[in-house]
């Protein structure tokens, strides 16, 4: 079977299903864009008969925030991506974590020459466009809302097929009126092969200062979705114990936002890093005490933060701010795995931390309690398997 992955953000775990794909005999074309702001898998240890990487760069840097400027690159990004395909004739494209105008442009091309196009739903993108168009137009907004949700509805409508990350989408689904027969849900997972358990001592500590330190570690996107004053907050309320430090890995609007907190509060327990090679990341969980992510209350339900499922793999605890009916969420608290209290209870993050920062065994069992869930439910064959079951159905 020749297989297309299109993965707009180059998640280590969609790279992953790829090189799966490639070794269980299927020539396989993942595409991704190298401009847009996000933490990368690993594409340079890559050689592998069956698989071609297709890093796709557009002029400037990707402009997520502005409406126009973004639809403009989105469609430069589709353009590089079918003339690609014109060239690969695959049989299925798999397309997600990708933009509604991207996918809209890919779809219709694939409708046109006869080829499977599967929508691999990872989030509903009309969230977040209301989120941007309230905060910067008002009332004003609406019709803009109300299009980009017309585009969603009509893309999962006109797909062949529809995977969704979780059952939490269903009721949307139903709203819309998108078939049940024509969505599969195959939940997220993170590489677990590539998360090697290594000391907290390594090289990556050393050379960031923080070997003899207790970290506190964020990794991830900070967007619209987060509110990173949680994690200012946080740092702030820590300041006193000179041994902790907080470690915000990430890049755009949120780390713009931490470096000024750090300025204007003097956080000097508040250490500030792009985002890091992937090849690093077990060494970067590591030296990691204790992992945190945020996510607001709007994007609680339709938002499944894949740095969660990384940070299972870690064995290390977890401490959510974000509604505990997220997914993610979930599977902490039912595993117990780590802690979730609300994204507007910066008292109650904050005391989740201090909790665990007390209680080294704690941290080790809920640790331990994220590897076991990981080792269960993130084997990449039987995941490859649920979607070439897909794959079989719709060109059989």
């Amino acid at each position: 079977m020749k297989i297309v992955v299109n993965d707009h953000s180059g998640h280590a775990f969609t790279l992953q299903l790829s090189r799966q794909f490639a070794e269980s005999g299927h020539e396989v074309l993942h595409a991704y864009s190298v401009s847009f702001q996000s933490p990368k898998g690993n594409f340079e240890d890559l050689p592998m008969r069956g698989l071609t990487i297709l890093p796709i760069m557009i002029k400037g840097e990707f402009d997520k925030y502005s409406l126009l400027k973004r639809r403009k690159q989105e469609i430069e990004y589709a353009r590089q991506l079918t003339d690609k395909l014109d060239l690969f004739q695959p049989n299925v494209v798999l397309s997600g974590t990708t933009p509604l105008f991207v996918q809209q442009h890919v779809q219709q091309y694939c409708i046109r020459k006869g080829i499977k196009f599967v929508y691999w739903c990872q989030d509903i993108y009309t969230i977040a466009i209301r989120q941007i168009a309230r905060r910067r137009l008002g009332f004003a907004s609406f019709p803009i809302w109300y299009y980009f949700k017309n585009l969603e509805i009509k893309l999962l409508k006109k797909s062949a097929h529809v995977i969704s990350i979780t059952e939490d989408f269903s009721d949307l689904f139903d709203k819309w009126k998108v078939h049940p027969k024509q969505v599969t849900c195959i939940p997220n997972w993170a590489p677990l092969r590539e998360i090697t358990l290594t000391a907290k001592n390594n090289d990556w500590a050393h050379r960031h200062q923080v070997a003899d330190k207790t970290c506190i570690i964020y990794s991830g996107t900070l967007g619209l979705k987060h509110n990173p004053s949680m994690l200012s907050a946080a740092a702030a309320y820590f300041r006193r114990h000179t041994n902790v430090v907080f470690i915000v890995i990430s890049e755009g609007l949120g780390a713009t936002f931490l470096q000024k907190e750090k300025e204007k509060l003097q956080l000097d327990n508040l250490l500030l890093l792009p985002f890091q090679d992937f090849r690093d990341m077990s060494q970067v969980l590591g030296a990691a005490d204790i992992l945190l992510a945020i996510l607001e209350n709007d994007a609680g339900t339709y938002s499944v933060p894949s740095k969660v499922l990384t940070y299972l793999c870690a064995k290390k605890p977890i401490v959510l701010a974000m509604p505990p009916d997220n997914l993610s969420a979930a599977i902490v608290l039912d595993n117990k795995a780590g802690y979730c209290i609300s994204p507007d209870n910066e008292q109650g993050f904050c005391q989740h931390i201090e909790t665990l920062l007390a209680d080294a065994a704690l941290r080790q069992e809920m640790g331990h309690n994220g590897r076991a869930y990981a080792e269960r439910n993130f084997d990449i064959k039987h995941i490859e398997n649920k979607f070439l079951q897909v794959f079989n159905t719709i060109l059989n």
